[in-house]
């Protein structure tokens, strides 16, 4: 069986995160009107709307991990709009240490993230590891 076309998208997010290219999300991967939706009270929560500022976001998440950050997707779940992911979250940086799971929501509309929500297991360890 095949996968969906749509786990495409958040596939080729994760890899370019972790080889540092946000260049190449922003230009291959988010739509225009993109929104990040982050949980938490920590200096990165909360949403994060167009490509200008999902770019930033991404990159203040890559200066504050120390270029840590890796996404370890276990499961992708897809339709004609959506695509959920289960996935381990990783990074270390100043001592601490992330090893969480989660899932990500993407819509995907024309091939390109639309929309993205995080759910951490547990959104505390998120913001102590980012504080």
């Amino acid at each position: 069986m095949s996968e969906h076309p749509n786990v495409n998208p958040a596939r080729e997010s994760y890899d370019a995160i972790a080889k540092g290219d946000l260049d190449y999300i922003r230009d291959h991967l988010l739509a225009e009107d993109v929104v990040f939706h982050v949980p938490g009270r920590g200096s990165l929560a909360g949403d994060h709307s167009g490509k200008a500022n999902v770019s930033s976001y991404l990159a203040k998440l890559a200066e504050q991990s120390g270029n840590s950050m890796r996404y370890e997707p276990e499961v992708f779940l897809a339709d004609d709009q959506y695509v959920s992911v289960l996935l381990r979250i990783r990074g270390d940086h100043d001592g601490k240490v992330l090893n969480e799971r989660g899932v990500h929501v993407f819509r995907i509309v024309g091939g390109r993230i639309a929309e993205r929500w995080s759910f951490p297991q547990d959104s505390y360890v998120i913001d102590e590891f980012f504080s």
